[in-house]
C-alpha cells in the first residue's frame, strides 16, 4: 500500500509540473527515491503505471532508481 501512496504523490507532482509547462503528454517519469522508503522498485513502477491511466502521463516510460537514504530524492520529466 505504501507504493500506491507514493505513486499517487509522484504522479500529482508530475502532473502539476507538466501543467506549468502546458505539456500535452508526459513521455517519461524518472524518480530517484531512497531504497528504504518502499519495498521494491517494481511495485512503485506498477503503481505509477496504474495511477497514470486516463491522465497525460498514461503510457509514459517509468524509470525508478533506488538511492541511499542520504541522497536527495528527485522527479524528472520528459514532456511533449
Amino acid at each position: 500500500m505504501h507504493s500506491l501512496s507514493m505513486a499517487q504523490d509522484i504522479l500529482q507532482a508530475a502532473l502539476k509540473e507538466a501543467e506549468k509547462h502546458e505539456a500535452k503528454h508526459i513521455k517519461t517519469i524518472s524518480v530517484k527515491v531512497a531504497g528504504e522508503d518502499f519495498v521494491e522498485s517494481d511495485s512503485l513502477q506498477f503503481c505509477l503505471e496504474a495511477t497514470s491511466e486516463g491522465t497525460i502521463a498514461e503510457g509514459a516510460r517509468i524509470e525508478v532508481e533506488l538511492a541511499d537514504a542520504n541522497e536527495p530524492q528527485r522527479i524528472a520529466l520528459e514532456l511533449d
